[in-house]
């Protein structure tokens, strides 16, 4: 990177905007910080030469090149921080070799860099034979209003990748679907709480104790509970939602506890937590159906289950048929896949491969990203093989030495689609 220094001076100011969604205003439709961040984001890139445009304040785009188009997609908007940080979230901190933050990896780093890299493209004065669209988005995290806004103003290239996956470059990306149940009635305990997101496990939940004469018949401390007024508390790890076994979840200790004390929902805990209806045995190329109880809202239970291609909503109806209580399964993003061997996935692989001594080859990933936006969209990092993150935990960061090689894979990859001449 040519100008390292002003790059982590300005990676410090894109991850002080709280830019978790927020309330809704005229001139910031998921809240005041999120769109102080895209002001940021595109005002950067319009001092570094580029043509910017800003879709009120939905997202927004930033254009260099001329010739057949391919995108690039990420976002600004960040999960909330949740507990359990030992660093300011919303700065950067170096600490023993590693970059920490909310955004640091999801996806204001890799955004930044995406940047930084399209500038040294623009200023090398190769000729660029494609035009690369990167859009900004903000609200990847929650709701995806943002795309769904740009897509009615303009259009989308065919082609594009997200640096907001996994390297070395995902051909294939899981269905994402909301389950729901609702919250059975219990005896001696009402509102039960807890989650953040439906896309993380949940990290922290509690519930009200109504008859505290059971407190002294099952000792909750054996269950890891502690007990503030009538809230009984319990506390989890946090992940991804697409991969819960990462984690560790805030309900199940507390629902366990519950049960014990004569509440009957023996079947509540053994489907949704201990997968009773067998889910999780439909598994392909692209790995299992997860299912995760992430979020208890409006007294229901959500769920983010992910559904590999070419499983459809109807195998994963099929099992959640057998639980003895009504669920509902919501479709929120379908399965994708793009040719696993195709000269875009290899043009993407062939960047990674030169900066790692092992070998990569196209995977398939749980999480859900933006590059689904494009009919034939790639995750293309930032995240290496046999590294955590902590994406969507407390403490989120990377190697520095990591960060600095991520930049060098997509400055290459940038140069290489730039040189391409013939159609993919």
């Amino acid at each position: 990177m040519k100008d390292l220094k002003q790059f982590y001076e300005d990676l410090n100011t894109l991850l002080s905007f709280k830019s978790v969604k927020g309330e809704k205003s005229p001139d910031a439709p998921f809240g005041k910080e999120v769109a102080a961040a895209l002001r940021f984001f595109l005002d950067k890139a319009e001092k570094f030469g580029f043509q910017t445009i800003n879709y009120d304040n939905y997202g927004g785009e930033i254009v260099f090149g001329e010739g057949r188009e391919i995108g690039i997609i990420g976002h600004l908007d960040v999960v909330p921080i949740g507990t359990g940080w030992n660093y300011e979230p919303f700065a950067l901190t170096k600490d023993d070799g590693y970059l920490i933050g909310r955004g640091i990896y999801d996806d204001k780093g890799p955004m930044l860099s995406m940047l930084y890299c399209l500038k040294e493209l623009k200023d090398s004065n190769v000729k660029c034979n494609v035009k690369f669209r990167f859009f900004v988005g903000c609200d990847e995290e929650t709701g995806w209003q943002d795309v769904e806004y740009i897509k009615r103003k303009t259009s989308i290239p065919e082609y594009g990748f997200s640096p907001d996956g996994n390297f070395p470059v995902s051909y294939a990306e899981k269905g994402v679907f909301y389950v729901k149940t609702k919250i059975p009635e219990f005896k001696n305990f009402k509102d039960l709480q807890g989650g953040t997101v439906i896309n993380a496990v949940c990290d922290s939940a509690q519930v009200t104790v109504t008859n505290k004469k059971v407190l002294d018949k099952v000792d909750y401390n054996k269950y890891g509970l502690t007990l503030d007024g009538d809230k009984l508390q319990s506390k989890g790890v946090a992940a991804h939602g697409s991969a819960p076994h990462l984690g560790k979840n805030a309900f199940l200790p507390l629902l366990n506890y519950m049960s014990s004390c004569g509440e009957d929902i023996k079947d509540f805990i053994d489907y949704l937590f201990l997968d009773k209806w067998g889910v999780s045995e439909l598994e392909n190329e692209q790995g299992k159906i997860t299912l995760s109880p992430d979020l208890v809202k409006n007294g229901e239970m959500i769920c983010d289950c992910r559904v590999p291609a070419p499983f459809t909503e109807k195998d994963l109806l099929s099992c959640l048929k057998k639980a003895p209580f009504k669920v509902t399964a919501e479709m929120h993003h379908e399965p994708v896949m793009v040719l696993k061997d195709g000269q875009f996935v290899n043009t993407l692989l062939n960047a990674y491969n030169e900066y790692s001594t092992v070998k990569g080859k196209p995977i398939s990933m749980g999480g859900s990203t933006f590059a689904r936006v494009f009919e034939k969209g790639c995750a293309f990092g930032p995240e290496f093989p046999d590294e955590n993150n902590h994406i969507h935990e407390a403490n989120e960061r990377t190697k520095e030495s990591s960060f600095l090689k991520m930049y060098e894979i997509y400055k290459k990859a940038l140069f290489d689609l730039a040189s391409m001449k013939e159609p993919f």
